[in-house]
């Protein structure tokens, strides 16, 4: 059912634009009928690569059919805004100079020959200038996302101030992966992409806040054997995403400890490092219970048992996990899930969902850091918020 719907709510946006922008063009209908076609033609293009992923995930033509429907689709995720707010521009405009008009009255009386008191040829040559200039924008920004969704990550190094922190874990560095999202456009050269500039960082500790893939294990395993690479002397934790949840949790898991990692559903380890130690806890996704309530999110259980005066820092995958922790005595809190928003606009809208976006940001007591992820999920864009690679560096200190 989310499935149909999805296709549906898609198919209304192509219409959209359809309607908007190749309707008002001032070419014949024989021209118009081919633009027509090939809009249809990039419709359809996405169902046949969503059909293909569950009928034929193996055969090479569906990786194809994907890269040709997401870029399409990121398109027009990003133009339909861009209408919206062109034609409410557009529209304040002219009610703004039907109003304050100087000739007010006049056009009023004369609206039927002239549309808001603007003669009609000036009106359509405004639109199909803004419509030019619109689809220009978007396919240049398209282009300019796919190149920085698929190019090395970004290493974004980030001091961590811990008040009372161990004089030997001073300096002590965390790597965090997130948001990978290995999918039929995301495979395996760039996870080997990930793993070789994550290598050369050689960090202490590393761990992965969640959403591995967008598919099963079965389908998808492969692509993730490069993270087995990965190695760090105080060892490779990870927590579950709302993605993991939907793509077959529990074969991930297995298929993540295959690869070395240590999987905390709820439940944390000591850390020792020359007598000295710190508590690092796990917790699977903030709505994990509504798909296994077996993996329910649990702060209180994660850290059941954890002594009071050890530094502690816990992994959860969405930000909004906060929330359950302020009775906790939580030092750090390492999350994903935003993507920082991956593109324009939609930076924006995550904000009515998350209560941070991306960065070191203090909570209370608690200082909670959020990765704009390492790879992307669906179209293969990132605009305004490039993917990255974290390294974490804890210091002694005061949270400003």
């Amino acid at each position: 059912m989310f499935l149909i719907t999805a296709v549906l709510v898609i198919g209304l946006i192509y219409g959209f634009f359809g309607f908007r922008i190749i309707n008002t063009l001032p070419l014949g209908t024989g021209w118009k009928t081919g633009l027509w076609t090939m809009l249809v033609s990039c419709f359809a293009v996405l169902v046949l690569a969503v059909m293909t992923r569950y009928r034929l995930p193996d055969h090479w033509i569906t990786p194809s059919l994907f890269w040709v429907a997401y870029i399409c689709l990121g398109f027009m995720t990003l133009i339909f805004p861009g209408i919206l707010l062109k034609d409410a521009c557009m529209g304040a405009y002219y009610l703004i100079h039907n109003l304050f008009s100087k000739n007010g009255k006049q056009n009023r009386d004369n609206r039927e020959s002239k549309a808001g008191g603007m003669d009609p040829s000036r009106r359509i040559f405004l639109t199909n200038a803004g419509n030019a200039a619109l689809t220009g924008a978007a396919m240049v920004l398209t282009g300019y996302g796919v190149n920085r969704a698929t190019r090395e990550p970004d290493v974004i190094r980030v001091d961590v101030p811990i008040k009372g922190l161990p004089d030997p874990f001073r300096g002590f560095t965390i790597l965090q992966i997130s948001d990978l999202h290995i999918s039929m456009t995301l495979k395996e050269k760039y996870v080997r992409k990930v793993v070789n500039r994550a290598s050369r960082e050689q960090a202490d500790m590393i761990v992965f806040t969640g959403d591995m893939a967008d598919g099963h294990e079965k389908d998808m395993g492969k692509d993730a054997s490069p993270l087995s690479d990965l190695d760090a002397p105080f060892g490779k934790y990870f927590v579950t995403g709302n993605h993991d949840y939907y793509s077959g949790a529990l074969s991930w898991l297995n298929k993540i400890e295959r690869l070395g990692f240590i999987p905390l559903i709820n439940e944390h380890r000591i850390v020792e490092k020359e007598n000295a130690q710190i508590v690092l806890a796990g917790i699977t996704d903030y709505r994990a219970g509504r798909i296994m309530p077996g993996h329910a999110s649990d702060p209180g259980k994660a850290l059941k048992g954890a002594p009071l005066s050890m530094p502690r820092i816990m992994l959860a995958h969405q930000p909004k996990s906060i929330f359950k922790t302020d009775s906790l005595g939580l030092d750090l809190m390492i999350c994903g899930h935003t993507h920082g928003g991956q593109y324009i606009p939609w930076n924006c809208l995550v904000r009515l969902d998350q209560p941070y976006v991306h960065g070191l940001h203090r909570h209370n007591a608690t200082q909670v850091y959020v990765s704009r992820g390492t790879g992307y999920w669906g179209p293969p864009l990132r605009i305004g918020a490039p993917p990255e690679i974290t390294v974490l560096r804890l210091v002694n200190g005061s949270p400003a």
